[in-house]
C-alpha cells in the first residue's frame, strides 16, 4: 500500500502485522529516485538508500509524478535503454492511436451492434505516462455494463490503453522523456489491441 501525504511518502507492506517494515520517506530528503524493474530506489540525503520492491509505485500512481514535479526530484528508469521521446511526440502518437482505434472499432461496432452504439476515447496525460480511456455509448448514453475495468484513478471505463511511460524526469527542465508503446507506432498493432482487449470483450458481453 502506498500513501502520498503532503510532505512524505508512506509505503506499507501487504501484511498488516509486518508494521516494522513500513517506510516513511520525506520528500525533502530525496535526492533522486531510480527504478531497476524490480525495485524503486530512493537515494536520500546522507547517502542513505531505501529500496521498495514495488515497481507499481512508478507506473500506477499519478501522485508519483506530482511528487517529482512539486519537489524537484530527478527520476530515471535504469533497466531500459529506450524511452527518450519528448512529451510533444507522445501527444502526437496519442492522437494517432485515438484516431486509429476509433476508426477501426466503430466500423466493427456499427456492423455487429448497430449504429446506436459508438466507442469514444479520451487522452489522459499524466507525468507518469499517457493513456487512452475508452467508453461505450448507446444513443448518446454511456453503457454502464460495458465498463469492464477501472483506470489508475479508479474511474470505471471500457478499457485503459497505455500509450507512454515515464522514463526520466528532469526537474531543472520540468520535463520528462518517455517510452512509447508499440501500438503508438504500428497501425496493425493498434488494431490488434483494440480487437483483442476491447471488441472481443464487448461483443461477448453484448451480443446474446
Amino acid at each position: 500500500m502506498v500513501i502520498f501525504e503532503k510532505d512524505r511518502l508512506i509505503i506499507k507492506p501487504i501484511i498488516k502485522a509486518a508494521f516494522w517494515k513500513i517506510k516513511k520517506i520525506p520528500y525533502n530528503r530525496i535526492k533522486k529516485i531510480e527504478a531497476d524493474g524490480e525495485n524503486v530506489i530512493f537515494h536520500m540525503t546522507g547517502d542513505k538508500v531505501i529500496k521498495a520492491a514495488d515497481p507499481a509505485i512508478v507506473a500506477f500512481y499519478p501522485e508519483f509524478g506530482d511528487m517529482l514535479r512539486d519537489n524537484h526530484i530527478p527520476f530515471k528508469m535504469t533497466f531500459d535503454d529506450k524511452g527518450y521521446e519528448s512529451i510533444e511526440t507522445v501527444r502526437e502518437k496519442a492522437a494517432f492511436v485515438k484516431q486509429t482505434a476509433l476508426d477501426y472499432a466503430n466500423k466493427l461496432i456499427s456492423e455487429k451492434l448497430t449504429d446506436a452504439y459508438e466507442l469514444k476515447a479520451d487522452i489522459k496525460e499524466r507525468i507518469i505516462g499517457t493513456t487512452l480511456e475508452f467508453d461505450l455509448y448507446k444513443d448518446g448514453m454511456s453503457v454502464n455494463e460495458a465498463k469492464l475495468t477501472d483506470t489508475i484513478e479508479n474511474i470505471p471505463v471500457v478499457d485503459e490503453m497505455d500509450i507512454a511511460y515515464l522514463n526520466e524526469w528532469d526537474p531543472d527542465q520540468n520535463r520528462g522523456t518517455y517510452y512509447i508503446t508499440e501500438e503508438a507506432y504500428d497501425k496493425d498493432a493498434c488494431e490488434r489491441y483494440v480487437k483483442t482487449c476491447i471488441l472481443d470483450e464487448l461483443f461477448n458481453l453484448l451480443i446474446k
